[in-house]
């Protein structure tokens, strides 16, 4: 939908551009007529006819030309803030970004002063706000917590024990199933026979 309007505002400054050229070739043809209408123009010794109308014809075809590129120019800009606008709508935090130019400026002066050297168009402001958003610049700074917050959570913990805390007398820290009493008897053996060795 927005093509054809886009289309239709196009055909509309073609066909303006065109009535101004035809205006632009009635005067110059009105101007070329002889001031006096009881001389006859051909016997003129000064006008070359022929040297004129190509003359005329060159001009004619350089003013065409120049609306040509006139109106190409202008459906480019139409076509190009249209994009522009399509790219803003899918990434409406774009301004919030952008006030973070500085602080990108500051975090990386060379790629900035790249940047700057670019031309002032909407593709330079997307490469920054690009940059910014792919170093995290625009997002508020997380600080540290402090080590009494780190010891405030460590207790919320389920695992928490307190540092000056042994390990529980009874916890069940051995083997007590048939072949684990069977394995800590001869290790105890082999024990006793190296104190008496």
């Amino acid at each position: 939908m927005q093509e054809k309007a886009l289309r239709e505002k196009f055909e509309r400054d073609l066909a303006q551009e065109r009535a101004e050229k035809e205006k632009l070739m009635q005067e110059l043809q009105q101007r070329q007529q002889p001031v006096h209408e009881d001389e006859p123009s051909d016997e003129e010794p000064y006008v070359d006819h022929k040297r004129l109308s190509k003359t005329l014809s060159s001009f004619e075809k350089k003013l065409e030309e120049k609306i040509e590129r006139k109106a190409e120019e202008k459906a480019r800009q139409l076509m190009d803030a249209e994009r522009s606008e399509s790219w803003l709508r899918n990434n409406p935090d774009f301004y919030e970004v952008m006030q973070h130019a500085e602080k990108f400026a500051l975090k990386d002066p060379d790629l900035a002063e790249s940047i700057l050297s670019m031309p002032d168009t909407f593709e330079r402001k997307k490469l920054v706000y690009k940059n910014i958003k792919a170093l995290g610049i625009h997002k508020p700074e997380q600080k540290a917590p402090s080590v009494q917050e780190t010891i405030d959570a460590k207790k919320k913990s389920p695992y928490y024990q307190p540092s000056e805390m042994g390990t529980a007398p009874y916890g069940n820290t051995g083997d007590f199933s048939k072949t684990g009493q069977k394995a800590a008897y001869d290790r105890m053996k082999e024990l006793q026979s190296r104190l008496r060795g």
